[in-house]
């Protein structure tokens, strides 16, 4: 009886059958079989003869180290050698069914990438605007007290006093031959016409005249405080223009990579349910940030005006399309440590483990991108077993070759 009818009569568990091959497999010594014990087979065993073989390059030092092509050991430096061992390990149609084996062809298909990344709401650098002082003067009123306070566009921000204000105002009212330069020159220190009128109207200077918002937003970053000193370089506020903002979501190279250069995407807000934001177009911002190492893609969303900013959205990002990409099921590769395989059956109920390059993953397949042919039949179903008796052969009649030519 065979490894893998033993374990299918009776249906261990899969850690305790990984743990007993292994066992099993390091405690084959010297003393394993000699050639005609591999080869025969008892009547009505599960696992018939591996006739079928493959040729394979090994050091006859090191009998695991195993290549497809000629060359030199990397751990002792011999020439390795040319040998045939079995490929692979044919069951009988009992133990198909038994274990539950599934057999399928890889899919040629149409997909498009997708990363699921966190993004951020912020302030749409078109809509931003300063304020700044264009005088030597003192803050003497401030109305805007905090970051994150809203302003509409002309409200007053803060009063100044500046003695070259007060001078402007005063040549304005001399007369018609000065009213004109006192007014474009007042117009160049930040004074709007209104309070330019105003003060004509009145027919006297004021002490303090109004800095307005030149934009409707919100405060992102306050520079003065009431009572505070400013040069023309001192900047007032920052305002964030709210009539549109970026998500911005960022992304590691390797998936800028993977999504190619037309992204589309869909944010939604964790905790809100039936409520999403799209954009049909992002632009990649080619600077990778010097902390995290990501690169920021903004999306204009106009809709998502009302949403503050800083908010953290998630967001499902799609790629450029591809097609006749061959997939198989995720539950097909069997990853390790040596390399990613899949078990193909080369002939009836006979399963070659088959070394595979794998692409990224689409939803539940993942993209095969060497190692197989559309025409390839895989297993789908119950390859555990199968590739751990395979694994168990090849260690065997490694050891049964490294004993006999040991011997003298």
């Amino acid at each position: 009886m065979s490894i893998v009818h033993f374990f299918a009569a009776r249906r261990l568990p899969a850690w305790l059958i990984a743990a007993f091959l292994l066992a099993a497999l390091s405690a084959c010594t010297g003393a394993s079989p000699g050639p005609e014990a591999a080869t025969a087979a008892a009547p009505g065993s599960a696992t018939a003869p591996a006739k079928a073989t493959t040729t394979v390059f090994s050091c006859p030092m090191h009998p695991h180290i195993q290549q497809h092509g000629p060359g030199q050991c990397p751990i002792c430096g011999m020439d390795l050698q040319k040998r045939e061992v079995a490929a692979g390990v044919a069951v009988s149609a009992a133990v198909v069914q038994s274990l539950g084996i599934r057999t399928a062809t890889p899919v040629l298909r149409d997909v498009r990438p997708r990363v699921r990344v966190p993004a951020r709401v912020v302030a749409d650098a078109r809509g931003q605007a300063r304020l700044q002082a264009r005088v030597d003067g003192w803050i003497e009123r401030l109305l805007v007290r905090a970051v994150g306070q809203p302003v509409a566009a002309g409200s007053v921000v803060a009063e100044i006093y500046a003695p070259e204000l007060v001078q402007a105002q005063e040549e304005l009212l001399l007369g018609p031959d000065t009213a004109g330069p006192a007014r474009e020159r007042l117009r160049r220190l930040g004074i709007a016409d209104a309070d330019i009128e105003r003060v004509r109207r009145s027919g006297s200077s004021m002490r303090r005249l109004p800095l307005r918002a030149p934009v409707a937003g919100v405060v992102t970053e306050l520079g003065v405080r009431e009572g505070s000193r400013v040069t023309p370089e001192t900047l007032v506020v920052d305002i964030a223009g709210r009539n549109a903002v970026w998500i911005e979501a960022q992304l590691f190279p390797a998936q800028r990579r993977l999504l190619g250069r037309t992204f589309a995407a869909r944010f939604t807000l964790p905790g809100s349910p039936g409520e999403a934001w799209s954009s049909a177009s992002g632009s990649l911002v080619p600077v990778a940030d010097a902390i995290t190492q990501t690169l920021a893609v903004r999306f204009a969303v106009g809709d998502a005006a009302d949403l503050p900013l800083g908010t953290v959205l998630d967001a499902e990002i799609d790629g450029d399309a591809r097609t006749g990409v061959l997939l198989v099921p995720a539950s097909a590769v069997i990853r390790t440590s040596l390399g990613d395989r899949v078990l193909v059956e080369r002939a009836p109920r006979r399963f070659v483990p088959t070394a595979v390059t794998l692409g990224p993953r689409y939803g539940e397949e993942l993209e095969i991108r060497e190692g197989l042919a559309a025409t390839d039949r895989i297993v789908v179903s119950g390859q555990f077993l199968l590739d751990a008796e395979a694994s168990l052969q090849a260690g065997l009649a490694q050891m049964q070759d490294a004993a006999a030519g040991a011997s003298p």
